[in-house]
């Protein structure tokens, strides 16, 4: 009947051609995978984080060679000057090695070389579009990801987050409808690293000044 086009509901758009209406081009998934992929590179554990079975073996060593050191010094300095009044100069001796070798240990730990960072981890969560403000997002990011959200009212915005120490690095928002996903922007503290832009090439043909 020619009334059933007028009350058949509408076929429901897609994600490509809610960006396509906008002429937004979304991030290239290759560039957030090679970004995601370099963070993990550069934020990986520390030198004891990933051989922490040397840790024990090097810390039962240091205490072995720090008896060791205070044995074979109480043997070669057995004078004692107790009658001026000061100690035992051998047992002041014997202890020095073991003062040295905390005191190694002690700016080892103040440098980081024993620092137990445990490395990164990239985690997602769903956000809404009114929390973009306050999670930092950059304006040139949250105005795609609102208007985006108003053209598809089901889609959900995805917060990634590259978490090391409870501190977080490199976030990024991506944007899921049914089955389709893209890359709104990628930013860190210094500020936008890519984002959703104009794609010049659909403005042209849509006739876009």
């Amino acid at each position: 009947m020619p009334f059933d086009a007028l009350l058949a509901p509408p076929e429901p758009r897609t994600l490509a051609q809610a960006l396509g209406d906008r002429c937004i081009a979304p991030v290239e998934w290759t560039h957030l995978a090679a970004h995601k992929q370099s963070q993990l590179t550069r934020f990986q554990p520390g030198f004891w984080q990933r051989h922490e079975a040397w840790l024990p073996i090097a810390l039962v060593g240091s205490i072995g060679c720090m008896a060791v050191s205070g044995g074979l010094t109480r043997a070669v300095a057995p004078w004692d000057i107790s009658t001026w009044g000061i100690g035992s100069f051998g047992e002041l001796l014997s202890w020095l090695p073991t003062l040295i070798l905390m005191g190694s240990f002690a700016l080892l730990i103040l440098f980081g070389v024993f620092r137990g960072r445990a490395g990164a981890e990239w985690q997602e969560r769903g956000v809404l579009p009114e929390e973009l403000d306050r999670l930092g997002v950059p304006d040139e990011i949250s105005v795609t990801a609102r208007t985006l959200a108003r053209d598809l009212p089901d889609a959900e915005l995805v917060l990634g987050e590259l978490i090391e120490d409870a501190v977080v690095l490199d976030p990024y928002l991506i944007v899921q409808y049914d089955d389709q996903v893209a890359c709104l922007g990628i930013w860190d503290d210094r500020g936008v690293i890519a984002r959703a832009d104009f794609d010049p090439g659909l403005m042209r043909r849509r006739g876009w000044p």
